[in-house]
């Protein structure tokens, strides 16, 4: 009995602290990501882009931004687009320290089987899926994940709430080797701020 109560005080004394901890970084994190966020929609950022298109056709594009604050870089914004499809990676910095990440990927398809022949066009059916990982000193402490789809025909109906705001994310495992991934892509994006001889459509986004 001694032993069962032993336990369970352990358990209360030490989980619990653990979590608040935890509560207590993605709380810091959410307020320095709304900081950049507004920052960036009042347009008081000094922005390095870089552009190109990666083939002669014009249907694959590549952009790379830099986001800076006082000389300090605060985030990137990484597109990458072709034919249907299109990714966006952002990065957000605090003293040089990649603290969130937010991944956005969309692609759209004619939806044949559901347009009415007599309708004189083709709906799309849009894809998207979303990434989002929190980071505390560079490692990830929670990932997130959401994908969902919308229909073209269902977009004048909607509300002012958008599909991904009603879709809730659903907390994933953060896997080493894709963190590993996301890590080396932010330090590979970083040498682009003063290189004149890298190729933007030369990252991948594998």
């Amino acid at each position: 009995m001694n032993i069962l109560i032993k336990t369970l005080l352990i358990l209360i004394l030490f989980i619990p602290k653990g979590l608040a901890q935890t509560k207590g970084d993605i709380k810091n994190i959410k307020e320095e990501y709304s900081s950049i966020t507004k920052l960036l929609e009042q347009d008081k950022l000094t922005a390095l882009a870089l552009e190109n298109k990666c083939n002669s056709n014009g249907q694959t594009e590549a952009f790379l931004t830099f986001y800076y604050n006082n000389d300090n870089l605060v985030h990137i914004q990484h597109t990458y687009a072709e034919g249907h499809s299109s990714y966006t990676n952002h990065y957000y910095i605090n003293d040089n320290k990649l603290f969130f990440y937010f991944s956005e990927h969309e692609s759209w398809r004619w939806d044949y089987e559901g347009t009415p022949k007599e309708q004189g066009f083709t709906n799309e059916i849009w894809t998207y899926d979303e990434q989002r990982i929190y980071f505390v000193k560079e490692v990830p402490i929670k990932c997130l994940r959401k994908a969902y789809t919308e229909k073209s025909v269902d977009q004048p109906n909607k509300g002012e709430t958008t599909l991904s705001e009603a879709k809730k994310n659903k907390e994933v495992d953060c896997d080493k080797n894709s963190m590993k991934l996301i890590l080396k892509k932010y330090q590979l994006l970083l040498t682009f701020q003063k290189s004149t001889t890298q190729n933007i459509c030369d990252i991948s986004f594998e």
